[in-house]
């Protein structure tokens, strides 16, 4: 009885320093209230930190009680933050968890002065150009380390295994003890069991995604950033554009065409024996048509990038795939394909010109339920019927060229960015 009463004082105890926590942001940080409120908090004595996702934020009791109020507000902070920037909600199917929270923690230190949290983008890249990236781009290099033979992450001294643990060394001297290997991660102090658990929770979830979207509206509407940072503010803003996602987008065309698959189903009559016998239904699939630009203001990095985008359409239910090239004119016939490919042969690399590409589609718009057109947007304008502009969609190589051509690109079609 005397082991529960303390339990129990130890359980109010933690409520009580929460509860603090949230009547001081009521005054200096409603953007992190918001975010707190709109998740249950709750003890959880199986974990061994504190970590959110599916609508929680969850606690240890024990680990709580060990941290001083501002280093648990800081602790709150930065699941807090992390939900605002939807980390825990954006995790496509067999994501690999442990690059996720690494991806997560960079882009945290990033944006806001967190002191002691582990992960930082110089740990694995010196170069200026890795700084201040978004989460699907750190997820996207680490996933990459594995790729590039060994070579440059030695020279850099940081490689990820497979299981997501980073080593540590120079000179290509990567030796450490197996125990080290498992269990740490070199110069954060952090378990990979640990980050593993962090993550547990991640999943994508669209309604809650759209739920954190909303409270960055409402906060952007108002002003109401408390001591948020202007670059993460930025970041948060900008997080509400249409950055490319591959189900909305996929699911803006309209399915129009029959596909050849059949598959027999209970719930339609043979035609010929009735229930007696399963029927035979047609399954409608969606036919798109894409056109990848390959001018010369094009970089080879930036076309595999746009046919690696292209690639994982497949994952989301695209059966097959038209892919025209083009520069000032269509440099070749439509390639079609009905799996990824590792190789695509580029012809073309001169000026550019949308029009060709415009006037394909609309010559062949009945096989066609919409168009979608990855560029860097250096072109003058083509002329588009106003009925035709709902199955066009724009894709720019960057932010900023989304941001210098959205005008005329916008009464076009509709239009995003990839990174």
């Amino acid at each position: 009885m005397k082991a529960a009463d303390k339990v129990m004082d130890k359980g109010e105890w933690c409520l009580r320093r929460i509860q603090h926590i949230t009547d001081t942001w009521y005054v200096r940080e409603p953007v992190l209230l918001m975010t707190l409120v709109s998740h249950r908090v709750e003890a959880n004595e199986r974990i061994q930190t504190i970590r959110c996702g599916q609508g929680r934020i969850e606690y240890n009791r024990d680990y709580v009680s060990q941290l001083s109020d501002e280093q648990l507000e800081t602790q709150f902070k930065i699941e807090v933050i992390r939900i605002l920037l939807r980390h825990p909600y954006r995790q496509p199917p067999q994501n690999n968890l442990k690059c996720s929270y690494i991806a997560s923690n960079i882009t945290l230190n990033a944006y806001y002065p967190f002191r002691n949290l582990p992960y930082k983008a110089a740990d694995f890249w010196p170069s200026q150009e890795f700084a201040k990236k978004n989460f699907e781009f750190y997820y996207r290099e680490l996933k990459n380390l594995d790729q590039d033979n060994g070579a440059d992450n030695k020279a850099q001294g940081t490689t990820i295994s497979n299981d997501g643990n980073t080593t540590t060394g120079s000179g290509g001297d990567t030796s450490e003890s197996d125990s080290n290997r498992d269990d740490d991660i070199e110069n954060t102090g952090e378990s990979t069991s640990t980050a593993m658990e962090k993550a547990g929770l991640w999943e994508e979830d669209d309604y809650l995604d759209h739920k954190i979207g909303e409270i960055i509206s409402f906060a952007q509407q108002r002003m109401s950033w408390g001591t948020i940072p202007g670059a993460l503010r930025e970041t948060l803003i900008v997080s509400l554009r249409p950055v490319i996602d591959y189900r909305e987008v996929l699911k803006g065309f309209r399915a129009t065409i029959l596909s050849s698959e059949k598959t027999l189903t209970r719930f339609r009559p043979s035609r010929r024996y009735g229930f007696m016998y399963m029927g035979k239904k047609s399954t409608f699939t969606t036919r798109l048509l894409i056109g990848v630009d390959v001018s010369g203001s094009i970089s080879n990095e930036e076309i595999d990038l746009f046919y690696a985008t292209i690639n994982r359409f497949f994952k989301y239910g695209i059966q097959s795939l038209d892919v025209l090239q083009f520069d000032v004119d269509i440099t070749g016939e439509p390639v079609s394909m009905r799996k990824a490919r590792k190789t695509i042969q580029v012809t073309g690399r001169g000026g550019t010109h949308f029009q060709p590409i415009i006037d394909y589609f609309l010559m062949a718009k009945k096989m066609y339920d919409g168009l979608i057109i990855f560029t860097d947007g250096y072109a003058p304008a083509p002329e588009i019927p106003a009925g035709a502009a709902r199955n066009i969609l724009w894709i720019c190589n960057s932010k900023r060229n989304y941001e210098r051509h959205l005008q005329w690109m916008s009464k076009m079609g509709r239009c995003c960015w990839i990174e």
